[in-house]
């Protein structure tokens, strides 16, 4: 059993995971007061910038996340694909638990997870430059596909789910990618061509926005929503790895660290108090950015608090129990043996 919860845990996937959630919130509550029809100027704007940013980070995360059980289930079972599809099959299950309360207007992404991470089984036994050579292809046809939709007019559904399918699962595949290649091993090693990318990235984020503005190039809007998809998720992504070698800056960022520590309990939560929140004063684009503001420092709050005497969230406990089918002490044991003596 201490086999099953001893590993070193990577704290850097946490402050990746807690900013994740900080734009996720926010997409969603506009969501849902879009779906209410509650918007304006302002509504639209901050949705536009913010839409589709932050989950490719989750998804990348989550596809690390399956690179870094399946090697590490290697040491503790016998067959780690079972308790990978338990895994998966829970997260399932809690994703169809969260459509059936999230407020409307809300995607669930956890049945996502779940689907696309059957075709990680695939790829678990190829080598880091066997699937470098797939996720370059379906980055390729991610960006090739959403170029085939006319410029005016309504989408080609079957190429619009082509394109986003890919788009997501690629994003899981980088992830995977990344940590047979050990990406955040000595990431300040790798600083120099952390900062290129980053730089890549912003040029081509500012070319984008030019031609959307200025209409110099005949390239539909799903053309340069996919592009501009990748690039600002890179963009944010290498700034707060860079920003992550300051100690000081990992010292403030902290709360961000606790936040993506509890990611799938905060995430469900989230859901639970936009109710909340839209039941007692209502939706408006001034009180949708005042309900995040609360419900980031409730669950940062929580978060801090319910790990000082925990070793992982309830959510995350719950999975871990389902994956392996065994009880995970989860009390800290300092905390334990205070009890204990008392």
């Amino acid at each position: 059993m201490n086999k099953i919860n001893s590993y070193t845990r990577i704290d850097t996937m946490d402050y990746l995971r807690g900013f994740a959630l900080l734009g996720v919130l926010l997409v969603n509550s506009y969501q849902v007061m879009g779906y209410l029809s509650n918007t304006n100027e302002l509504h639209q704007v901050l949705y536009d910038i913010f839409n589709r940013k932050f989950y490719p980070i989750l998804f990348f995360l989550f596809g690390f996340g399956c690179y870094l059980f399946m090697n590490r289930s290697k040491q503790k079972v016998n067959n780690r694909y079972l308790p990978f599809l338990r895994r998966i099959s829970f997260l399932f299950v809690l994703g169809l638990i969260h459509t059936f309360y999230a407020p409307l207007g809300i995607n669930d992404v956890l049945m996502f997870y779940a689907v696309l991470g059957l075709f990680i089984i695939i790829f678990s036994k190829r080598s880091k430059w066997t699937n470098l050579i797939v996720t370059i292809t379906l980055i390729a046809l991610s960006i090739v596909t959403a170029f085939c939709q006319p410029y005016y007019g309504e989408r080609i559904a079957w190429v619009e789910f082509i394109s986003n399918t890919s788009k997501w699962f690629v994003l899981m595949m980088l992830g995977f990618t990344m940590g047979q290649f050990k990406f955040f091993e000595n990431v300040s090693g790798k600083l120099k061509y952390i900062s290129i990318f980053l730089i890549v990235n912003i040029c081509t984020y500012v070319f984008l926005f030019y031609v959307r503005g200025s209409g110099l190039l005949n390239i539909p809007p799903s053309g340069i929503e996919v592009l501009e998809d990748y690039s600002v998720a890179f963009m944010m992504t290498s700034s707060l790895l860079i920003i992550l070698q300051w100690d000081k800056a990992k010292v403030i960022l902290t709360p961000l660290k606790f936040y993506g520590q509890m990611s799938l309990t905060n995430y469900l939560a989230q859901s639970a108090l936009l109710i909340v929140f839209s039941i007692i004063i209502g939706f408006t684009p001034i009180n949708s950015l005042i309900v995040c503001f609360i419900i980031h420092a409730i669950l940062i709050t929580f978060s801090i608090v319910w790990l000082r005497y925990f070793k992982m969230g309830p959510v995350e406990w719950l999975l871990r129990y389902f994956t392996y089918w065994s009880k995970i002490p989860n009390r800290k044991s300092s905390v334990r043996n205070y009890l204990e003596s008392v």
